[in-house]
């Protein structure tokens, strides 16, 4: 008796991954019973974190390709107003992981789960990495934990970037530090969970993972959150920062590491406050020469003082541009229509200028080559402009 195929029909919008290893998807979850969530409704929980890691997979095995959003979750899509119905990976769900030994990129992101930036995860993993997504619970609109329970999000695990900008920036850029530094723990917190899952463990965890050679990266508070961690962790060899405005110490000291920025373009930066409150893109002229300093400054130093620091400037792009957000359909009233809409660069362009940029600073800071083929820092590449604004 025949059976039929449980591969969906439906054909995923998300770019296909170049390189030459197929790619697995698990998820994973761990308890950090030396800290205390202050996010959670009882503060004295410990925290516990969900990971999505990708890897490359067997070559010989098969399977379905998983959902872009585990059903439990779509709650985050339907506050974002995206529809992810029909979306799929080109990632197998707990598919069995190649017989090799991988370096290990944490991923970082903010307000979101890592699954929205699986894209560019995919692709790193094709050409050889795994990468471990940190769900940083109270974040996201929604955290699911294998038991079933949901952990609803918080807004001040976002440090007030949701609301007005308005009242003293001194003390909200303290919070958003405050966060940052948490974020910067977690990925600490991940590491030292790796670590001691050992080389024997089953899985993917089975001697598959090289922690000798280990970065970071992240999305806004992530990125500061993956320098951060790379600044104060000697586990941690090289970090990239997608365009996350740094509100922490290594802003100001740098780190004694390699630093990849890749930053989108900030035309409100080239405004003082006056101009962008007759503008309309802002009400408090001190806070937007604030924060625009802030910024300009915190890219500058890590540029300087990284060793060595790269940044690179990409044409047409926004803040979310470097998200999966762009790849899928955008409903009505949907919060985030603005600013896709402000993008002027394609979608498969910007992943493929993002992931170029990333794989050729990681080959040569983690795995010791030069990239010819997605050579940094970006020749040839007319949206790239090189350096920090």
């Amino acid at each position: 008796m025949s059976s039929t195929s449980t591969i969906p029909t439906s054909r995923s919008t998300l770019p296909p991954p170049t390189g030459t290893h197929p790619i697995g998807r698990i998820s994973m979850e761990c308890e950090d019973r030396d800290r205390v969530d202050p996010y959670a409704p009882d503060p004295s929980t410990p925290r516990h974190l969900v990971l999505w890691i990708w890897y490359p997979a067997d070559p010989t095995s098969s399977g379905a390709p998983a959902d872009f959003l585990p059903r439990p979750w779509k709650l985050i899509a339907d506050q974002l107003g995206v529809d992810v119905t029909g979306i799929y990976t080109h990632a197998v769900a707990d598919a069995p992981a190649a017989d090799r030994r991988s370096p290990v990129l944490l991923l970082s992101p903010s307000g979101f789960s890592p699954l929205f930036l699986g894209s560019i995860a995919e692709e790193l993993a094709s050409h050889g990495y795994v990468v471990v997504g940190v769900n940083h619970t109270y974040e996201t609109a929604v955290t699911v934990f294998s038991d079933g329970h949901v952990a609803i999000m918080n807004p001040a695990a976002l440090g007030g970037a949701l609301g007005p900008q308005i009242g003293p920036h001194d003390a909200a850029f303290r919070r958003r530090a405050e966060v940052c530094n948490y974020k910067a723990a977690d990925l600490r917190f991940v590491a030292d969970h790796l670590s001691r899952l050992g080389p024997n463990g089953a899985g993917l965890t089975g001697g598959h993972l090289d922690l000798t050679s280990v970065g970071a990266f992240g999305h806004s508070f992530g990125g500061n959150a993956a320098l951060e961690w790379c600044r104060a962790d000697a586990r941690c060899r090289a970090s990239a920062n997608l365009d996350g405005a740094i509100w922490t110490e290594v802003g100001t000291v740098g780190l004694p590491r390699p630093a990849l920025q890749i930053l989108a373009d900030h035309p409100e930066f080239a405004l003082t406050g006056v101009d962008a409150v007759a503008a309309g893109i802002v009400t408090d002229p001190a806070w937007h020469d604030a924060e625009r300093m802030l910024a300009r400054d915190g890219w500058r130093n890590i540029d300087r003082l990284a060793s060595p620091g790269h940044t690179a400037r990409i044409a047409g792009s926004t803040h979310m541009s470097f998200m999966d957000i762009p790849f899928l359909a955008v409903e009505p009233g949907s919060p985030v229509a603005g600013m896709l809409a402000a993008a002027s660069i394609r979608s498969e362009r910007m992943w493929r200028l993002t992931s170029d940029l990333l794989l050729a600073f990681f080959a040569e800071h983690l795995d010791g080559f030069s990239d010819p083929v997605h050579g940094f820092p970006g020749t040839n590449r007319p949206e790239v402009s090189i350096g920090p604004p």
